[in-house]
C-alpha cells in the first residue's frame, strides 16, 4: 500500500510502498477514501523536519535533555549512535481520515466490513491507503454523509472539545482568535450551539472567507480599535469566552484574550501558543485560563485508546469517541458547511504538492486540504519483497526479526547485520513502516506487518522476537511450531503456564530457544566470572540497578502488556546473579518501599533477596527513585577473600590478597557476543545459554513478583519447570 512518510533527518516527504498494517484485537482495519491534512499540527511537524540539527535542538529542548541523560549514563558514542539511528526512522503523518471497514479485530462486534467510518489518532489514522485504528477512535458515518466530509471528524472533535471546555451557553458572545482550519470549524460549531461569534485573524483573506460564508463578523489583529469592536459586538460586556485556535510562538493571543473577555470570563487555549497570562488583567478580572487538549477525555490514555476501555457516560459524558460521533451527526443534520472549506484535493501520489501548501513553500492560499485514495484491496498486502538483499555465500542461516522498535533499531538489527553466518531474511512490525525502513536500510529480503509472513517463509531458519512482553510467549511457541529456532527478548514468558508451554514445545520440536540475557556475554562479566572460577565457598552478590523514573502510564507498568518492572527488567539482574553462581535459585524474598502518599511507584523500588542451592546469596536492588547521573548498574561480588566490582560494564575492579587491579574498556553489555553465540547454536553447536538456565531465571523472577505481592519469602520449586 501507499503511505506518506517524512524523513526527520532531511525533512523530505515521500510516498512509499509499505506493508498494510496488521489487524489486532480491538482494532479496525480501514481502507481510506480521504484523509485531511492538519495544517497546524502537521505543518509544524513538517517544518521541524526541514530544520537543521541545531534548529531542531532549539525547537525540542526536552529531547536534548534526554540525549544528555544518555551521554551521562552511557557515554557520548552511545548517545550519538542512538540519535543517529532514531532520526533515520521515517515519521508517519496524519491523524484524521475516513473510509470503509476492511476487517475487524477480535472483540469488535459492532462494526462490519464495508461500513463507512471516520477515524482519528496520531500513529493510527495516517495518510495511507490502509490504516489500523483502535475501536475507540473509530465512529460509524451516518448514511448520507460523504466520506469526503467525514474526513473532517477528528479536527472537528478537537474544535468541539474546546466548546465543552469553554462551557459555552446558548446566546453567549464568544471570540475566536485564529481563523485557520480548526478556528473555522470552531466558529461553525459555536453557531450551531446558538452562540454569537466574533473572529480575529492576522489574515484579511481568512476574515473575508468568514464574512462571505456568513460565519461571523470579525477584525484584523492589527486593527487599532479591536477592543472597541469586540466591546460593541458584546453590547459593552466583553466576551463570555475567548477560544484561541491560533498557532504562534508568543503569548500575544493570551494577552489579547484577557483584554477582550468580560469580568469572570473564560479563556480557552487550543492552538500552539505561549500561555504567559498578564497577571493584572487575569487577576483583577478573575478570568479563568483553561486548556483544551485534543479530542476529549481518553486522549493519551492507553487503556482507553488502545485497550478499548470506555468511560461510563454517567461520569464522562463526552469522550473522544462521543465527540467524534457528535460531529458526524452534525454533518448528517446539515448544520455544518464543510464543502466550502475544501480549498484543495490531491491524490496521494501528489502528497508533496499538498504539503507545499501547508508549509508555505507554495504561497497559494489554502484552508482544508484533502488527500484522496484509490479503492482499497479487500485483502490488504502485508508482505513486500524488497529485492535488495545482501550478497551471501549461500550457507548462511536466514533470520527473521519480529519487532522494529528502538531496541531493534539501536542494538539488535545493526549487530545481526554484522554477524557472520546470518542472512537477513525478513523483518516485521505491526504498522509495517519501521519494518520497511529497517528492511531497506539493512537490505532484508522482505518486510511485513504480520509475523505469520515470516513464520511461513521457507527461507527463514530462525526468528528474533523483539516485540512487547505480552507477545513473547505466543510468538515463541508459534515459531517453534513453524519449525524455527527462536531468540526472544526478556521476559520469555509472563506466567508459569506460558513458561511451561515454551519448554514443552522446545523439547518436542528439538529446536533452540535463547533469551536476551545479554549481560552474561559482556566481556567484563566473563572476566569477573573467571576471577571466581576456582572457588569452593558460596558467593555474596549485590546488584544495584539505578534505572530512573518511569511514569505510571508507561507501557511497562501495564499488567497485560508489560507485566511490571520486575518481570520486564529486573529479570536481567536476577539472571546475571544466577549465571554468576552457576547454581539454581531455591528461595526468593522481595520487599518494595512503602510510600503510599509520596508519589513513588512502590513496585519500581525493590530489594530482591535470592538464595541458591550452593549456599550463595544475592541481593538485587532495583531503584527508580535515584539520580540517573550516577552509574546505572553496579555489581559487587565477594567470595574466598576476593572482591570484584563491575560498574556499568565498562570498569571492573578485582581485589585479592591485598592486590587490586582495574580493567577499563568501552561499555559493552554483551549484545554482539550474544548474537555470535546465537548463530553457533542455530548451526548446531551446544547453546552457550541453555533453555534450562533461562527458564530457571524466569521462574525465579515470577516467584519474586509473587513474593512482593504476598509479603513473604517463597521457595522456588525447580520441578515446576521441567527441562
Amino acid at each position: 500500500m501507499k503511505q506518506i512518510l517524512q524523513s526527520f533527518k532531511t525533512g523530505d516527504l515521500t510516498v512509499e510502498d509499505v506493508p498494510a498494517p496488521a489487524i489486532r484485537p480491538g482494532f479496525v482495519v480501514v481502507g481510506n477514501t480521504y484523509s485531511l491534512i492538519s495544517s497546524g499540527t502537521e505543518g509544524g511537524t513538517v517544518k521541524l523536519g526541514k530544520m537543521n540539527m541545531l534548529q531542531k535542538a532549539r525547537a525540542r529542548p526536552e529531547q536534548v535533555k534526554k540525549v544528555l541523560k544518555v551521554v551521562r549514563t552511557d557515554g557520548v558514542l552511545a548517545a550519538y549512535s542512538a540519535v543517529s539511528k532514531t532520526i533515520e526512522m521515517p515519521i508517519p503523518l496524519g491523524y484524521c481520515c475516513a473510509g470503509r471497514v476492511i476487517e475487524v479485530g477480535e472483540g469488535v462486534s459492532d462494526l462490519n466490513p464495508g461500513q463507512a467510518v471516520a477515524c482519528g489518532g496520531a500513529g493510527f489514522a495516517n495518510h495511507a491507503e490502509v490504516v489500523s485504528v483502535p475501536r475507540n477512535l473509530v465512529v460509524e458515518v451516518p448514511e448520507g454523509v460523504s466520506e469526503r466530509h467525514a474526513a473532517f471528524t477528528t479536527l472537528g472533535s478537537i474544535a468541539m472539545q474546546s466548546l465543552r471546555v469553554a462551557d459555552v451557553r446558548l446566546g453567549e458572545n464568544v471570540v475566536v482568535i485564529g481563523l485557520g482550519l480548526v478556528g473555522i470549524l470552531t466558529v461553525q460549531l459555536l453557531k450551531a450551539a446558538g452562540c454569537r461569534v466574533f473572529g480575529i485573524d492576522v489574515s484579511q483573506e481568512r476574515l473575508d472567507f468568514a464574512d462571505e460564508h456568513v460565519l461571523c463578523s470579525g477584525a484584523l489583529r492589527s486593527a487599532d480599535n479591536l477592543v472597541e469592536q469586540v466591546t460593541a459586538f458584546s453590547h459593552g460586556h466583553g466576551a463570555d469566552s475567548v477560544i484561541i485556535t491560533a498557532a504562534t510562538p508568543n503569548s500575544d493571543p493570551v494577552s489579547l484574550a484577557g483584554e477582550l473577555a468580560r469580568l469572570k470570563g473564560r479563556v480557552v487555549v487550543v492552538g500552539r501558543t505561549e500561555m504567559t497570562a498578564p497577571r493584572e488583567t487575569f487577576l483583577f478580572k478573575e478570568l479563568e485560563l483553561r486548556t483544551s487538549f485534543a479530542y476529549g477525555p481518553g486522549t493519551g490514555d492507553p487503556s482507553y485508546e488502545e485497550g478499548g476501555l470506555d468511560y461510563p457516560v454517567g461520569y464522562v459524558r463526552w469522550t473522544e469517541n462521543r465527540n467524534m460521533q457528535a460531529f458526524v451527526n452534525l454533518i448528517a443534520a446539515g448544520d455544518l458547511d464543510l464543502e466550502s472549506m475544501i480549498s484543495h484535493e490531491f491524490p496521494i501520489a501528489e502528497a508533496a504538492q499538498a504539503f507545499d501548501l501547508v508549509t508555505g513553500r507554495n504561497r497559494e492560499s489554502s484552508l482544508a486540504i484533502l488527500l484522496k485514495y484509490p479503492p482499497s484491496e479487500t485483502k490488504p498486502t502485508r508482505r513486500i519483497e524488497l529485492g535488495a538483499s545482501r550478497p551471501t555465500g549461500g550457507s548462511e542461516l536466514g533470520v527473521g526479526v519480529i519487532g522494529a522498535g528502538s531496541h531493534a533499531t539501536n542494538f539488535v538489527v545493526p549487530i545481526l547485520a554484522k554477524t557472520p553466518g546470518l542472512a537477513l531474511r525478513g523483518i516485521c512490525s505491526a504498522s509495517g513502516v519501521r519494518a520497511q525502513a529497517l528492511g531497506r536500510q539493512y537490505r532484508f529480503n522482505l518486510c511485513a506487518s504480520d509475523p505469520q509472513e515470516l513464520l511461513s517463509d521457507e527461507g527463514t531458519n530462525g526468528v528474533v522476537i523483539l516485540t512487547r512482553h505480552d507477545t513473547h510467549a505466543p510468538l515463541t511457541v508459534a515459531a517453534l511450531e513453524a519449525g524455527k529456532h527462536v531468540f526472544v527478548e526478556k521476559p520469555m514468558a509472563m506466567s508459569l503456564d506460558e513458561l511451561r508451554r515454551i519448554v514443552a514445545t522446545a523439547q518436542r520440536t528439538s529446536l533452540t530457544v535463547q533469551v536476551g540475557f545479554n549481560r552474561r556475554f559482556a566481556p567484563l562479566a566473563m572476566r569477573l566470572k573467571r576471577f571466581f572460577t576456582a572457588r569452593s565457598q558460596p558467593m555474596a552478590i549485590t546488584f544495584r540497578a539505578n534505572v530512573g523514573y518511569r511514569p505510571p502510564e508507561h507501557w511497562l507498568h501495564d499488567p497485560a502488556q508489560g507485566g511490571g518492572v520486575i518481570l520486564g527488567e529486573a529479570v536481567h539482574f536476577i539472571d546475571f546473579c544466577h549465571w554468576l553462581t552457576g547454581s539454581p535459585p531455591v528461595e526468593v524474598a522481595t520487599r518494595a518501599v512503602n510510600g503510599e502518599s509520596t508519589g513513588l511507584i512502590n513496585a519500581d523500588n525493590v530489594h530482591i533477596s535470592l538464595s541458591f542451592a550452593d549456599g550463595s546469596i544475592a541481593t538485587v536492588i532495583y531503584l527508580s527513585n535515584g539520580d540517573p547521573a550516577l552509574s546505572r548498574e553496579q555489581v559487587e561480588v565477594y567470595a574466598e577473600g576476593g572482591v570484584a566490582v563491575l560498574e556499568d560494564f565498562k570498569r571492573l575492579t578485582l581485589s585479592r590478597s591485598g592486590t587490586k587491579r582495574t580493567i577499563r574498556r568501552l561499555q559493552d553489555r554483551g549484545h554482539k557476543d550474544q548474537m555470535r553465540a546465537l548463530c553457533s547454536a542455530w548451526q548446531g553447536s551446544e547453546p552457550e545459554l541453555p533453555l534450562a538456565s533461562s527458564a530457571l531465571s524466569v521462574l525465579a523472577t515470577l516467584k519474586a513478583v509473587e513474593s512482593m505481592e504476598a509479603h513473604k519469602p517463597l521457595e522456588i520449586d525447580l520441578d515446576e519447570v521441567s527441562t
